[in-house]
């Protein structure tokens, strides 16, 4: 299905974003921080008079009945409904009015009603944003497999939640689509400075390119050498070395394995912090990397220690310096 192009505004910001294709069986998530006009794209979206649509807004309005009475609107089956909303966890609310509903009740009443539609296309602001942690990975379950043979573009800025339900990821900053693809390739190749911002790109490293060729760009970091993928550079030019913190390998020998990444150097840790279930290790005030807890202990690492690190080239984004 393609959906677009779109341009708008909305107060001062001007938005502009596609045509984008978004195939039977894709998840299309647009992922930004607040004021980047997501919303402003869905609404836009969810009034195309020609397509058979489905949409979830972020405060979803219900009408005076019971919540079995909503959730029935537009729907042709109604046993899968009703299976919606039990997996949803408001299977046993459908009988209260809908005025004694609770916000995050009338939100899971709504989106069950939004899954059970036969629409051609479903779309969905914030999905999870009213539901409890411990909820959500049934309520992402539910939304994967409701839309499993239709278009669904999705919007959210909770990085875990796009992860979770993308199948193709755009990155939305200031009105524009900024990067577009599948998701581990954007989340460790963002495709230019303020995308490494809003998906949290830890590495960031600024440099001159020294060289250009078979599809690497090499620049020189204050005496350290990164190569990665790039274009349009020049050797001479500055430019930002982009990686995640995930893709560096923490190594407490002096030599690093023969035959392991291109890019190479070593340290000494500057910093030990949590980073979620995992372990960031800052090297030389300037490389984050991250470890498990385990590896943690059983490697020794702490403030001080000398340790190697590597990353590959395929995983490291050289763009030009802003």
């Amino acid at each position: 299905m393609k959906i677009g192009p779109i341009t708008t505004r909305r107060g001062d910001l001007e938005i502009s974003v596609g045509p984008i294709e978004v195939e039977p069986g894709r998840r299309l998530v647009i992922f930004g921080p607040n004021g980047a006009g997501k919303t402003t794209v869905l609404r836009t979206m969810a009034a195309d008079p020609d397509e058979r649509i489905a949409y979830l807004p972020q405060r979803p309005y219900l009408f005076r009945g019971t919540g079995r009475s909503n959730l029935m609107l537009g729907v042709s089956d109604h046993d899968r409904a009703t299976d919606l909303a039990n997996r949803l966890g408001v299977g046993h609310r459908l009988d209260v009015a809908a005025r004694r509903l609770s916000g995050g009740e009338r939100h899971r009443i709504a989106l069950a009603r939004a899954l059970a539609t036969d629409a051609r296309l479903v779309l969905l602001d914030e999905p999870t944003a009213p539901i409890d942690k411990r909820d959500r990975s049934s309520v992402i379950s539910a939304i994967v497999e409701s839309v499993a043979h239709r278009s669904a573009v999705i919007v959210t800025h909770d990085q875990e939640v796009a992860v979770a339900l993308a199948s193709d990821l755009a990155v939305m900053i200031d009105g524009t689509i900024r990067q577009i693809g599948d998701p581990s390739e954007v989340f460790t190749l963002p495709a230019d400075d303020d995308v490494a911002a809003v998906v949290g790109v830890a590495n960031a490293v600024a440099g001159t390119v020294i060289s250009v060729g078979d599809g690497l760009v090499t620049i020189d970091a204050g005496g350290v050498e990164i190569a990665g993928v790039g274009a349009g550079l020049a050797p001479g030019d500055q430019a930002r070395a982009l990686f995640g913190a995930e893709t560096v390998t923490v190594f407490t020998g002096v030599e690093i394995p023969t035959g392991s990444a291109r890019n190479r150097w070593r340290g000494a840790i500057t910093a030990v912090r949590p980073a979620g279930i995992l372990i960031e290790v800052v090297v030389d005030d300037r490389f984050a990397a991250v470890v498990t807890p385990g590896s943690l202990e059983s490697m020794h690492l702490e403030v001080g220690t000398e340790v190697s690190l590597s990353v590959k080239a395929a995983a490291v984004r050289i763009v030009g310096a802003p």
